[in-house]
């Protein structure tokens, strides 16, 4: 059965967290997924991200790279433990934790809960007293919704990561989100895609099997490549 992407992005993480539990790394809030996205995005394949985008004034296609060690915002803790957090205000106190794939993958795919942002933030919250003066979340008035989501984004900085980018063709300037499950997703395709087309250009040529050309290291078989001309 073919698994979605954020399947597929728990699983990946969860090998190179040597954690077999894929419910416990969807627990990480976005921002600790992401943040551990971003080291496996150096070890597979260095710190410099190339990027493109379409300056939405004249739609030039603007390339520019970043290096990863930009992005990290936080360190990254070896804890996968779920954190917890605690907001008081006007004698309200709220226990909550931080939004996770989970709750973003039932965002996604749930109607009602796209349409009302506060279903997700109270799915976060795990524990609330106000001193009687409300039964439950769904009394919580709007100023409560807004100070919960502020702390959530501070809590959690390198959940929403920006690129701030300056077109050279009109000098038009705009930030532009970086969706880290995405974009290692496309260079893993593209790799295996190159791997691929090495596999087939040495074999048709030397007769090689796949099992013997994958068994070289990427520089010899660069090597061969070259004396093909290719």
């Amino acid at each position: 059965m073919d698994q979605s992407l954020t399947e597929k992005t728990l699983i990946l993480l969860g090998k190179a967290c040597s954690s077999a539990d894929q419910h416990e790394i969807g627990m990480l809030s976005i921002g600790e997924r992401d943040a551990r996205l971003l080291q496996l995005r150096e070890w597979l394949f260095g710190s410099t991200l190339r990027n493109i985008a379409h300056c939405p004034k004249c739609n030039d296609t603007v390339e520019w790279e970043t290096n990863t060690r930009e992005l990290f915002l936080k360190p990254i803790s070896p804890d996968l433990s779920v954190k917890t957090f605690l907001l008081e205000k006007d004698g309200l106190s709220i226990r909550f934790r931080l939004p996770n794939t989970h709750d973003i993958s039932k965002a996604s795919t749930d109607l009602p809960y796209q349409a009302d942002h506060t279903k997700l933030l109270s799915d976060c919250i795990l524990e609330m007293n106000s001193g009687g003066k409300y039964n439950s979340v769904n009394d919580l008035p709007g100023l409560a919704w807004e100070a919960l989501s502020e702390m959530m984004e501070n809590e959690d900085p390198q959940a929403d990561i920006r690129m701030n980018i300056e077109c050279p063709a009109c000098t038009h300037q705009w930030q532009s989100p970086f969706d880290i499950v995405s974009f290692l997703w496309a260079e893993i395709h593209n790799w295996a895609i190159g791997i691929l087309q090495e596999v087939y250009l040495l074999g048709r040529s030397f007769g090689w099997s796949e099992e013997a050309i994958l068994k070289m290291s990427s520089r010899r078989r660069q090597l061969y490549l070259q004396m093909i001309g290719a």
